[in-house]
């Protein structure tokens, strides 16, 4: 059983990401953050990781994943609406297209991930230990 980051771990691991204080208008609070963490506990599977340190990684971009959804959906208020990921979207002569693999997008949860570069990074984490393992043995059955 691995131990959850604290607030000042997020903090340390994201220096760059977030703007810190106490100014609800402007700035990430500490409950913003643990808010993401509230999220996080009811989503994540400790046994897809293998050590603190890379659980802690997951942990954490979990949690800034849930907090940017947070932040998006606070500043909507009642006209938020969910967008789904679209294939390309343009204006004019500018136009950007996205190709997401049929795996991901054929799961609501992890094209939800997919939202923030924060959950596509847990996603990239955590994917190669969601592959089942198959074994082949040798046996017979009685007729």
């Amino acid at each position: 059983m691995f131990t959850n980051p604290s607030v000042a771990d997020f903090k340390s691991q994201f220096v760059r990401d977030f703007k810190y204080g106490t100014d609800p208008t402007t700035d990430i609070l500490d409950s913003d953050i643990t808010y993401g963490f509230v999220m996080t506990n009811i989503n994540i599977n400790q046994e897809l990781f293998s050590d603190q340190g890379s659980y802690t990684l997951g942990y954490n971009l979990m949690s800034a994943h849930f907090l940017v959804m947070n932040l998006r959906s606070s500043s909507q208020g009642f006209n938020g609406q969910y967008n789904f990921l679209q294939n390309s979207k343009g204006v004019g002569s500018v136009n950007e297209s996205f190709s997401i693999p049929d795996r991901i997008m054929a799961n609501p949860y992890w094209a939800m991930l997919t939202k923030t570069n924060y959950g596509a990074m847990f996603l990239q984490l955590v994917l190669p230990n969601l592959c089942g393992q198959l074994f082949s043995v040798a046996g017979t059955t009685l007729p």
